[in-house]
């Protein structure tokens, strides 16, 4: 019978459990990519998140071409982030970043197609509940202002969707 995960660490050293964590890191780029979030200190973080932010943007505005933003690879990014984001801020910053060019995306080729806008308030409506949980409005209440400013001559009911959602969770 295997021996549990639990009882293995215990029955390591010090310098063992040092070393097999170590080879985490190594290992899973996942595991080093958590750890210089939670120990890493605010540069290293920034770096973190940008990188996150760069790939969502490519997905919008890639250096070449026309954007082909694909729900499924946004929601993918944001998922991997959340894996080794251990602030709640970090998190609502890239969704709401996600947010923000969607907007912008939809303001410089024109109306999309309702899934579209869907999604966005969806993902804005995360970002909102997360940033109210943490008590975090302050700190985000000029960009969902910003936000639904830049919303409102998208159709589709989109702007009067983003408007409810910015007084529901920021004012």
């Amino acid at each position: 019978m295997p021996i549990s995960l639990k009882k293995h660490l215990q029955s390591l050293t010090h310098d063992e459990l040092v070393e097999e964590i170590l080879k985490l890191t190594k290992k899973f780029k996942e595991v080093k990519a958590y750890y210089d979030m939670d120990l890493g200190d605010s540069k290293q973080q920034s770096v973190l998140l940008n990188e996150f932010k760069a790939k969502l943007k490519k997905q919008y505005f890639p250096t070449r071409g026309y954007g082909v933003p694909k729900a499924s690879e946004v929601r993918k990014i944001i998922s991997d982030f959340k894996k080794i984001s251990v602030f709640p801020f970090d998190i609502a910053d890239l969704i709401l970043y996600r947010v923000e060019l969607a907007v912008k995306f939809t303001n410089a080729y024109g109306d999309i197609d309702e899934r579209f806008y869907a999604s966005t308030e969806t993902a804005y409506e995360e970002a909102l509940k997360l940033i109210q949980a943490n008590n975090l409005q302050e700190h985000f209440r000029e960009r969902g202002l910003d936000i639904q400013r830049q919303t409102q001559d998208i159709g589709w009911g989109f702007s009067y969707s983003m408007r409810d959602l910015t007084e529901k969770y920021l004012k």
